[in-house]
């Protein structure tokens, strides 16, 4: 037996070239295979620092750095402020930090008036005389050296030891070098940048729809600003009212985004605005107690006085805090119960301030809220009302839509009053030429006599005329996305096949037509106009059934959702596929309810007489 030389065994790559030549007929790629691109994921590719450099990322960055150094500015120039109130009690000595002379109004007056009287009668009852010898009496000046005591701890201030303390300020800020200033500066800086990052990482993070539109970013950089600077304003003894602007403004963060976004400004407006006055932790403690308590309550705005008990809530809290604070530091009682009325009185304000400007705050940040929601609902709206008028059957078929996005928009747990609203107005621009809808028609179809073409842009143009209509009865711009947005880019079906027919008749071949007959758009950016559409396609496609059974309905709206679906009509609306499902039953039990069957009364026969 001869052996041959012993050959060693290799395992080879499956995928190789080899491999697929000998065994290609036995073994069949994977699809990992088949990939020939890129198998890393490239979200890590470019490192942070340098996206930060992009022109779009540098354009909503601008507003945010500017933001920062206003609000620097502003805490710079308003102080270092006197941190000291009439009636407080501190827990340590209040000392003279720099020398400074203060004159004593009460004894230069006493010591004129004995010189008057020194005058002998005669020069006493000259008014010039007696002028010249009040000149004449140098002020009494009381000088205080560096740590001189000016208050003990544990005790009270009083008016007059808040007057010197008050002029003890004025000279350590004549004092200050420049040198000074500018570490109390810097500092100031490094604050403020901390907290602009701190909100900017989050909102990058987790908040990415406002961290990519510029003017949101804008609107709340200048709503930031200008509650710093009023706060500061009126800060000032004896108002203290710095709560009002942080209150409203933390309500309208809520109202216009969401309680996390604004329980992290209520913090970063906080303690902002604690290091520009220079306060201590009671006064942190004290805002934010309040302030998280207005967030957590403020949730649907369905009557303006909602705003105004939120705010009461908050002025509750604010009192609360107040005591608590007072006590840890040992303050008076009086001391305690006047700051906090003083708190809950400014929370109070500002609930009322709120809901006097709630449709400015509404226009501003192209938000509504349920109380603005339900007053359009009212059926006495003019342009409902021109509605009923001009297309009955369109202001029928609106209600029902109403019905139908209503149900569906509350089993997905979305906004199901802004789908009820958005649905009446959703096709008011078929009001401007009812007759080329077929739910306003009477026996005559005036596209019978129009080239497809023609019938498409009639139809599609209701969606340009609605946002006129709503433009000049000024909607908000939440109701006027559901006139923009509630077709998407869906096909016009029927005149899509039927230009296609006649193409084909006429021998003219099958041209790419379907851009030509398609909605403009956009696609559904919510759930809310994702179910609208879903309720006016439905509630449309229904009316053609001859005999429309449960089980006949439940297929209609089922094949309507995939057809949406596989049109890619809901990749922008954050529309998950547990919560189209759900949609898709809510608006099969609400056909099949109101398809109901009906009992069929017996026919009265004529009796002879």
């Amino acid at each position: 037996m001869v052996s041959g030389p012993k050959k060693s065994l290799t395992l080879t790559n499956p995928y190789s070239p080899l491999t697929k030549t000998m065994f290609g007929a036995l073994r069949k790629n994977s699809r990992l295979g088949q990939w020939n691109g890129r198998r890393r994921s490239s979200r890590g590719d470019e490192p942070f620092v340098l996206k930060l450099f992009h022109r779009p990322v540098l354009l909503r960055l601008t507003p945010v750095l500017l933001t920062a150094l206003a609000i620097t500015y502003l805490a710079y120039r308003g102080g270092p402020p006197l941190p000291y109130r009439v009636g407080a009690i501190y827990p340590r000595d209040l000392r003279v930090r720099v020398y400074f002379e203060l004159i004593n109004q009460t004894q230069t007056e006493r010591a004129r008036d004995e010189a008057v009287q020194r005058l002998p009668e005669r020069q006493s009852e000259d008014p010039v005389v007696r002028e010249e010898t009040r000149r004449a009496v140098s002020p009494v000046v009381e000088k205080y050296p560096q740590g001189m005591l000016l208050v003990p701890r544990g005790q009270p201030i009083s008016e007059r030891q808040f007057a010197v303390l008050e002029e003890e300020h004025k000279a350590y800020l004549h004092s200050l070098t420049s040198r000074d200033q500018a570490h109390r500066g810097l500092a100031l800086l490094l604050v403020m940048s901390l907290l602009t990052i701190l909100v900017t990482t989050y909102l990058a993070r987790f908040q990415p729809a406002l961290a990519r539109s510029l003017p949101k970013i804008a609107l709340v950089c200048l709503l930031v600003i200008a509650t710093l600077a009023l706060g500061l304003l009126v800060s000032k003894p004896p108002w203290f009212a710095m709560l009002i602007p942080l209150t409203v403004t933390v309500m309208i963060l809520t109202i216009a985004y969401n309680p996390q976004f604004a329980l992290l400004m209520a913090y970063s407006l906080s303690l902002a605005m604690t290091v520009a006055l220079d306060a201590d932790l009671s006064q942190l403690l004290v805002q934010m107690g309040g302030l998280a308590t207005a967030v957590l309550l403020l949730q649907q705005v369905r009557t303006r006085t909602r705003l105004v008990k939120v705010a009461a809530a908050a002025g509750l809290a604010f009192l609360a805090m107040s005591v608590a604070t007072g006590l840890l530091s040992q303050q008076t009682w009086s001391y305690i119960l006047a700051d906090g009325g003083r708190n809950f009185a400014w929370a109070a304000t500002a609930g009322f301030l709120l809901s006097g400007s709630l449709p400015l705050v509404e226009r501003c940040f192209g938000i509504i809220t349920e109380a603005s929601l339900l007053e359009l609902a009212d059926g006495s709206h003019p342009l409902l009302q021109e509605l009923v008028r001009r297309a009955p059957g369109t202001y029928t078929h609106s209600m029902t839509v109403a019905t139908l996005a209503e149900a569906a928009a509350e089993a997905i747990g979305a906004d199901s009053l802004l789908a009820r609203v958005g649905s009446y107005f959703h096709d008011v621009g078929k009001m401007l030429k009812p007759h080329y809808f077929i739910e306003n028609q009477s026996g005559e179809n005036r596209h019978e006599s129009l080239e497809p073409a023609l019938s498409t842009l009639i139809i599609i143009g209701h969606v340009k005329d609605g946002l006129a209509l709503a433009q000049q009865y000024n909607l908000p711009q939440p109701v006027v996305h559901f006139i923009q947005q509630h077709h998407g880019t869906t096909l016009v079906e029927y005149f899509y096949r039927e230009a296609i027919r006649l193409q084909e008749d006429g021998g003219e071949g099958t041209a790419e037509l379907e851009t030509s007959f398609r909605y403009p758009g956009p696609k559904p950016q919510t759930k809310e106009i994702a179910a609208v559409m879903l309720a006016d396609a439905v509630e449309s496609a229904s009316r053609a059934l001859s005999d429309p059974t449960p089980a006949s309905l439940a297929k209609l709206v089922h094949e309507l959702v995939l057809k949406r679906l596989l049109d890619g009509q809901f990749e922008e609306c954050g529309l998950t596929f547990t919560e189209l499902h759900r949609t898709e039953e809510s608006l099969s039990k609400s056909l099949i309810a109101l398809y109901h069957a009906r009992i069929k009364y017996p026919e009265l026969k004529n009796r002879a007489s």
